[in-house]
């Protein structure tokens, strides 16, 4: 017997698509940061870059750096500094404006896995049966 809609989709499946739709700019945005980390860490000055914690000597393997690193280097961007060079601080405002753009899509993904959830909506999987 068909069902009287068939373009009824369940409640799964709706969350599903939304939580995918919500997530996936937040990706975009962090994989889009690996370049830019790179450039700015290949820009930073000398002294500015051993007063960080240790961290990859490569700049494209900082995304594999360590927790303490990142917040030495998210407090330096947040900082302006008469003393930094034109290019580090065009930089330092694009990794500005990349961490709101992440911090907001992280807020958005958070509230619509609030919402779904508290509507009866869980994951597709996995299943944990009681």
């Amino acid at each position: 017997m068909c069902s009287a809609n068939p373009f009824a989709v369940s409640l799964e499946s709706l969350g599903m698509l939304l939580v995918a739709a919500t997530a996936l700019p937040y990706a975009i945005e962090i994989l889009r940061q690996v370049p830019l980390q790179a450039r700015f860490l290949a820009i930073l000055p000398p002294d500015a870059r051993a007063a960080l914690p240790p961290h990859p000597r490569h700049p494209w393997l900082a995304p594999f750096g360590s927790v303490r690193f990142f917040l030495a280097l998210f407090r330096y961007v947040l900082r302006n500094t008469p003393e930094d060079p034109i290019a580090v601080a065009a930089l330092k405002r694009k990794m500005r404006a990349s961490m709101l753009r992440e911090g907001l899509f992280a807020a958005g993904l958070i509230i619509v896995v609030t919402a779904l959830w508290s509507a009866g909506w869980r994951p597709a999987w996995p299943r944990f049966r009681s």
